[in-house]
């Protein structure tokens, strides 16, 4: 006998013929009776199922993870914007006056800790602004 598809164990399993046997393989046996445990679980309703609200809990955990990420990405384009910002004036100072680009290299150097603390505190604010427009 041929190969026995999805559509004719299905048709099978519907009309509740029980085929004899003689008339089919080991292997198709195998699948009819696969079939009907399978339907004899789908019949069965859970005991306890879920919320009403599951899908949207996980589509918001989803967008959650989501908005994360991009809010990491703006940050560090933040971060790499600032650093690349205070490069290029002292690549067009040093172009239009050395002496004007060194002092401002020097006035960096020197007020290293304060430039530092203004970028985590930009930063901070990010990321404080970020969360609590997620909490709402």
């Amino acid at each position: 006998m041929k190969k026995l598809t999805d559509e004719q164990i299905q048709a099978m399993l519907d009309s509740e013929l029980k085929p004899s046997g003689e008339m089919l393989s080991a292997s198709e046996k195998q699948q009819v009776e696969s079939y009907q445990s399978l339907f004899q679980k789908l019949n069965k309703e859970p005991e306890q199922g879920l919320s009403f609200n599951f899908a949207s809990k996980v589509s918001r955990q989803l967008q959650l993870k989501l908005k994360k990420r991009s809010d990491i990405r703006f940050n560090l384009l933040a971060l790499l914007g600032l650093i690349a910002g205070l490069g290029i004036v002292y690549g067009i100072l040093t172009i239009v006056d050395i002496n004007s680009g060194n002092q401002f290299l020097q006035a960096m150097l020197k007020f290293k800790w304060l430039l530092m603390l203004g970028t985590l505190i930009l930063l901070g604010t990010l990321m404080f602004d970020q969360r609590v427009v997620e909490k709402n």
